[in-house]
């Protein structure tokens, strides 16, 4: 008997909770927590929706342990080599989840939500190569403080430098990318949009890192804010193209 292209997705979802685990990239809670939202996203968007998912996954933890000696001098290592948690997992992938769940209700919305779930993808990705590599690559770092353009460590809130960034904006369109070959979300015309929607987050976190908000939001809480500013926009833009197309 033949599988359904949901039962293939599904079984791509399974595959990637079962790697996390055996890589110890991430707890048991987090595999099954990314089980989970990998689920909701293939529910609305299809199968191919999991190629944008495991370039995020797969790349943010090779991102994460690429140098891991130097970070670790340097003080900006991720905890417990990086180990994924639920909460981790839930804030980078709990938006594009939601939106997901949002487009199986509705089917007919699948292509804007799509775009901002994309979106929100490429935020995510675009956020932990900028962190990552930053550090790395060295350079000056600055952070918008209240006093205007400030000087920074790596790894302070909201401090960019120009590798981080450029890293940022290459894995924003890579995501970008990917997701218009898989038909995530609409694209007509247009397949950067929403690399610039999820690469523009991330500097709009990077302003709200160092305020008291980012600072009461919190490490998490600033991730959430990120994905749910790249969706909106993401959204946004696609509702604007689907609008003025013949």
């Amino acid at each position: 008997m033949s599988l359904t292209p949901f039962a293939w997705g599904i079984i791509a979802a399974a595959a990637g909770a079962l790697l996390v685990l055996v890589t110890r990239q991430g707890t048991a809670g987090a595999a099954l927590t990314g089980f989970l939202v990998s689920g909701s996203m293939v529910l609305g968007f299809g199968p191919g929706v999991m190629a944008p998912v495991a370039l995020f996954v797969l790349g943010s933890a090779a991102l994460t342990r690429a140098g891991r000696a130097r970070k670790e001098c340097l003080r900006v290592a991720e905890p417990d080599r990086g180990r994924r948690r639920p909460a981790h997992v839930l804030a980078k992938l709990g938006v594009p989840a939601l939106l997901g769940v949002f487009a199986a209700l509705d089917p007919s919305t699948r292509g804007i939500a799509g775009s901002g779930a994309a979106a929100a993808l490429a935020a995510a990705f675009s956020d932990t190569a900028a962190t990552e590599v930053g550090p790395l690559a060295g350079g000056r770092v600055l952070r918008l403080g209240p006093r205007g353009i400030e000087a920074a460590d790596h790894g302070a809130a909201g401090g960019v430098s120009v590798a981080g960034l450029a890293a940022g904006a290459a894995a924003a369109i890579a995501m970008a990318l990917l997701a218009w070959q898989v038909d995530l979300g609409i694209f007509e015309g247009a397949p950067l949009l929403v690399a610039a929607a999820g690469f523009g987050a991330t500097l709009v976190e990077s302003a709200l890192g160092p305020t008291p908000t980012g600072r009461r939001l919190g490490h998490f809480g600033r991730n959430v804010a990120l994905s749910a500013v790249a969706a909106l926009a993401g959204y946004a833009a696609a509702a604007a193209l689907q609008k003025g197309a013949p």
